[in-house]
């Protein structure tokens, strides 16, 4: 029996895995991989290791700390030399800089960046941003592949020259992790737990729903969402927001904002739901008004349970939501626009019943998981064939969404 090919995941938080990451330490366990994960405990790593990984805990923190990051790196260096690991795949980019200087000192054999986003977007300081990109670019310099999450934030990081374009990759039409489209998928069984949401939530049955699921903070665009829903509601008193996740305390929107979300009739904020298709199943429209996003898994899980989008025009929207097919794209920071899409929609219910239909469509045939996640099999194996390891599976025999060990 072939040994298993020895792989290292490396992401900032545990939650990470379960949510952007969620059954890829499962699927690469499947396909001769023993896996380890190399992450913050935040409360969430169970959910890892009954995908079947090994827990290692570092203290990776996202903000810039000199003495905890040097720390860190010696944590990562310690577990890679006694774990010597053929693969190492960084998600998030803290584990990417660290990941990627411990795994050059180790010399281990494939190294994989993943690219989420565009530091050049950030709220920090101009001191802080050049760092963070001359980091960023540090990393993208020492991997050995690049998988970029979208084809326009790719497009963005060549034009600056941050990433050799032969090391890069975008899989399908972008995401982290592809979409599980049996789970985000509009059955009877989750239409029925949608409509015990909306009697728990005390949501009249003919009442339009708007919703989004996001980390509460300025930059997600909460404040011109809840400005849009306000003017909105005037003249719709029915109209109610399901507001899905939690406040992100480094960048929480003004008081009254956050006033507004707790004390409004209308307003229904559950926190954060691992169980998140049902609320999907509750909603008639969902609304992204991000300011920046790598990607933007929220836009096409909503589409893949046949929900109209509508979102704002950026990298990472604008890709994951296609305008005039699967959504509307409106400017960011624009509340009146923002709200004149969503009239368009509450209004046209032919429209927006075409928008979900397509969208649907669309998540089928550019996002699904199985089609990400075997490509990145093939390109992990072709990696260790180039450095003369043996891989589990021969890469020539993994096909756009399948291979020998799960035909």
């Amino acid at each position: 029996m072939q040994k298993k090919t020895k792989m290292i995941i490396a992401v900032s938080q545990a939650s990470t895995m379960a949510t952007l990451g969620k059954g890829q330490i499962s699927f690469f366990k499947n396909h001769g991989f023993e896996v380890d994960l190399l992450a913050k405990n935040d409360n969430e790593v169970e959910s890892a290791i009954q995908e079947g990984a090994n827990f290692f805990e570092i203290g990776f923190r996202r903000a810039m700390s000199p003495m905890p990051d040097l720390k860190a790196l010696n944590q990562i260096i310690k577990v890679f030399k006694k774990n010597k690991p053929q693969v190492v795949q960084m998600m998030t980019l803290k584990p990417s800089i660290l990941g990627s200087l411990a795994g050059r000192f180790t010399g281990v054999p494939v190294l994989i960046r993943h690219k989420w986003g565009n530091m050049r977007e950030s709220n920090y300081s101009w001191l802080k941003k050049y760092l963070l990109f001359f980091t960023d670019k540090l990393s993208n310099k020492l991997a050995h592949q690049i998988v970029v999450i979208c084809h326009k934030l790719l497009e963005s990081e060549l034009e600056i020259k941050a990433i050799d374009s032969h090391k890069a990759v975008v899989y399908g039409s972008g995401s982290s992790n592809g979409l599980d489209l049996n789970r985000f998928k509009r059955t009877d069984e989750i239409a029925e737990r949608g409509r015990r949401i909306r009697d728990e939530l005390g949501i009249w049955l003919n009442a339009p729903v708007l919703g989004t699921v996001m980390r509460i903070n300025i930059e997600k665009g909460i404040c011109e969402l809840i400005d849009a829903f306000l003017s909105l509601s005037e003249k719709l008193p029915k109209l109610r927001l399901i507001v899905v996740g939690d406040y992100d305390i480094r960048n929480l929107p003004p008081q009254h904002y956050i006033d507004t979300i707790s004390n409004h009739a209308m307003i229904h904020h559950v926190g954060w739901q691992m169980d998140i298709e049902k609320y999907y199943a509750a909603m008639d429209i969902f609304v992204m008004p991000s300011y920046r996003e790598g990607f933007c898994k929220s836009n096409i899980e909503a589409s893949g349970m046949g929900l109209p989008v509508v979102a704002t025009n950026i990298i990472g929207c604008s890709e994951s939501v296609k305008d005039g097919v699967s959504g509307i794209l409106v400017p960011p920071r624009d509340s009146k626009a923002l709200a004149s899409a969503i009239k368009t929609l509450l209004i046209d219910k032919e429209l927006a019943n075409k928008l979900g239909k397509q969208g649907r469509e669309r998540v089928e045939a550019e996002f699904d998981q199985q089609y990400v996640w075997h490509n990145q099999l093939r390109d992990i194996c072709q990696l260790l064939q180039a450095k003369n390891i043996t891989p589990p599976i021969n890469p020539e025999l993994i096909l756009r969404t399948i291979c020998p060990l799960c035909s």
